[in-house]
């Protein structure tokens, strides 16, 4: 008995054939192969006359009229019909359907079939029908199996949607007071120990999405299968189980209780209650269950597309039947998977029942390749484990090299650090040169100054003892510029001070100015009051290490220039910009302009100047880009945060700093005649770009520069006031500084 079995289940499988029915027993109604018992079947059926009754309902055909001569037929069209829909409640459709079409298309161009469910599967496999009608939960299973096509599903006129037009319900005898108190009504957890009674169990409508809804909830499904009582396709066994006690549940299709009702047999809202009522979902009827799609009218792969819109449009423009059933647009069934998935069924069967032999047996590929695997990885452990003390020596060897190379680049970057240093005192070395020899030439003036008053006799004591602070200052300038530059070498970096970028960059373009000798045209750009967190000493620098690039890049250039910028790029930078006309840079230059150890220059130059640049932008926490300047030379671009608001200390009406006119007024104490100058050239003198340690002496040479203001004859004018001879001695004496 299990062989045959056995057997018999791989038939069906190979065939193709296994519905969502679990009881269905032979192959067919004739002997042989499927196909032979599909065939003698529709040859049987085939001449079955399109006057006779079907389903009990008769039906009359106007075989001479055709609705569509322009469309060709071969042979005629093949449609098979679920056998099991004339017993439906909307079986008067299939007759109307039947009749529109053959009116439609010609007696002679429509074939029809009634198959049941296993010789209609058979029949789609092989061919041998072009369109089919069937219940969703059946074109839903071929779907998962063939490539069929549903062209139109059925649209009762009892719901508002085709795709929700079709459910169960679930009902009990209405319970009746006893002993003066209620008896509890069932609920729908009630069907685990209640006995039930339905019609048969391929039903979709009237058991399957009545069992799926209780699975839903939580229910065993196994013991209630065990328990129902299937009555036949007469909904009226059911009921009538039902009300005699027979059994407390009853399960139908939804609409099924009120075409009984119409018959005067039962009157719903009296005899019966209706668990797990639903309403709102577009279905006029009492039921208990979600809602599915109606009938599929199907067409195999193979049919022609033009014949298969013919039949759409025809099925579309028939006439609602008499109770306002219709052919509607097809629908998904995506709800008929879902109910197949909650009951394991149709595609999903082989997920009821779970054994270690069939496991084995669909996942024997993947188990293969598990074992392959796990060889492949004891291989490898086995040969790994033999590599083992050979790669230990191996490392301890590459770690002694490793110890060994980073000891080598521990003396490399204490070397370039060391060159880095040597090439920051290098590149300041103008800068020293020139800021110590200003306040060393002004205390040699002011010391001379005194020892020839003092050899005339002609000592004030007030401005002996304004001379005398005067040396003591800028000696104390000359020790601040000698240990700026012993920090620097330490690499010890003094702290940020917030100073305006405008004056720092215009110091330095004097001090690039003095220092070197060009004819470039330097353009400068920049803003006043330019305030910024910085080392000034260090953006001196880097201004003046760019200026030197540009000046050594324009060399021989026929019209040199250099451009000297500062701009707000938004609220919380600056950029600092340095650009030069000189010849063109190719891209491989570019990236090499601030690696270290790199340069242009050659003999002459050590590779650092851009690298230290690069450094003071990142202490800055900033950065510095470089650029082409159009088609000639190139652009540096150094981003510097921005300090919006300087402190009072630092802005032109503070108090507590000394600014610029301040330090004239300091000048103007030890020479009195200065006071004097015109207001216009005071303020250009003033306010004009100064060196570091040069401000103390401005004023000085601008009268050397201005000798017209103070030499004659006897007396000369000094800014409107009469200069006397002490004024002028001491300005001889100046002169000759």
């Amino acid at each position: 008995m299990k062989l045959f079995a056995r057997i018999a289940t791989g038939l069906m499988l190979l065939t193709g054939s296994v519905s969502v029915m679990s009881n269905v027993s032979g192959l067919g109604t004739f002997p042989g192969t499927p196909t032979q018992d599909v065939r003698k079947t529709i040859e049987r059926t085939q001449a079955k006359s399109l006057g006779e009754r079907d389903g009990g309902v008769p039906v009359t055909y106007d075989v001479g009229r055709v609705v569509a001569p322009s469309i060709s037929f071969e042979r005629p069209m093949r449609l098979a019909i679920q056998q099991r829909l004339g017993s439906q409640i909307n079986a008067p459709m299939v007759v109307k359907t039947k009749q529109h079409l053959a009116q439609t298309f010609g007696y002679a161009n429509l074939i029809v079939y009634y198959l049941d469910d296993q010789d209609l599967s058979q029949a789609i496999r092989s061919k041998m029908i072009d369109y089919f009608i069937a219940n969703a939960d059946f074109f839903a299973l071929e779907q998962s199996l063939t490539r069929v096509t549903q062209i139109a599903t059925l649209w009762p006129g009892t719901a508002d949607s085709a795709a929700e037009s079709f459910g169960g319900v679930i009902f009990s005898l209405k319970a009746k007071p006893k002993d003066g108190r209620a008896t509890p009504e069932l609920t729908l957890m009630d069907m685990s120990h209640a006995s039930v009674a339905a019609t048969f169990p391929s039903s979709m409508s009237g058991w399957m999405a009545p069992l799926a809804e209780f699975a839903r909830a939580g229910g065993n499904v196994e013991k209630v299968r065990s328990q129902v009582s299937f009555l036949g396709t007469n909904p009226d066994n059911v009921v009538n189980s039902v009300l005699s006690g027979m059994t407390q549940m009853g399960v139908l299709p939804a609409c099924y209780l009120e075409q009984i009702e119409a018959s005067g047999k039962i009157n719903i809202e009296r005899d019966f209650n209706i668990i797990n009522r639903l309403a709102g979902d577009g279905l006029r009827c009492a039921h208990s269950t979600q809602l599915y799609p109606g009938w599929a009218f199907g067409a195999l792969p193979h049919v022609d597309a033009i014949q298969s819109k013919a039949v759409s449009a025809a099925l579309f423009t028939m006439a609602p039947e008499d109770k306002g059933c219709e052919w509607a647009l097809p629908t998904l069934n995506r709800s008929v998977f879902d109910l197949f998935y909650t009951l394991k069924v149709g595609p999903y069967s082989h997920l009821a029942n779970w054994n270690l032999q069939r496991f084995m047996h669909e996942n024997a590929g993947m188990i293969a390749l598990g074992f392959f695997l796990a060889f492949l990885v004891l291989t490898y452990a086995a040969t790994l484990s033999m590599l083992v003390h050979r790669k230990t020596r191996q490392l301890r060897e590459a770690l002694a090299q490793r110890d060994l190379i980073e000891a080598e680049a521990t003396q490399s970057r204490q070397h370039i650090a060391n060159l880095e240093r040597t090439g920051i005192v290098g590149q300041m070395s103008t800068i020293i040169a020139h800021e110590l020899k200003q306040p060393l030439g002004a205390i040699m003036n002011y010391a001379n100054g005194l020892l020839r008053r003092l050899g005339r006799d002609e000592m004030n004591p007030q401005r002996f003892e304004d001379a005398l602070k005067e040396i003591a200052s800028q000696a104390e300038r000359a020790s601040k510029i000698v240990e700026r530059v012993r920090s620097y070498a330490r690499h010890d970096y003094p702290p940020r001070k917030v100073a305006d970028l405008s004056v720092v960059i215009n110091h330095a373009i004097q001090t690039f100015r003095r220092s070197r000798t060009t004819d470039a045209q330097i353009v400068v750009k920049v803003a006043p009051f330019s305030w910024a967190a910085v080392d000034e000493w260090e953006i001196e620098l880097a201004v003046l290490n760019l200026l030197k690039n540009a000046t050594d890049a324009i060399s021989g250039v026929a019209d040199p220039c250099i451009e000297v910028a500062l701009y707000a790029e938004d609220d919380k930078n600056w950029i600092l910009s340095v650009a030069d006309n000189g010849p063109f840079i190719t891209d491989e230059a570019l990236a090499k302009f601030f690696k270290p150890l790199q340069t242009s220059k050659g003999d002459s130059g050590m590779g650092l100047g851009l690298s230290i640049v690069a450094n003071i932008a990142e202490r800055h926490a900033g950065h510095i880009t470089v650029e082409r300047n159009g088609t000639r030379g190139v652009r540096f671009v150094i981003t510097i945060p921005r300090v919006l608001d300087a402190p009072p200390a630092l802005t032109p009406g503070g108090t507590t700093a000394q600014s610029v006119p301040a330090a004239h007024n300091q000048l103007a104490d030890v020479l009195p005649g200065l006071r004097s100058l015109p207001e216009k050239e005071k303020s250009n003198d003033i306010n004009s770009p100064q060196s570091i340690m040069t401000k103390s002496l401005s004023d000085v040479a601008h009268l050397m520069d201005h000798p017209e203001t103070w030499h004659g004859s006897g007396k000369s004018t000094l800014g409107g006031r009469s200069a006397t001879n002490n004024d002028k001695n001491i300005l001889e004496e100046t002169r000759k500084l």
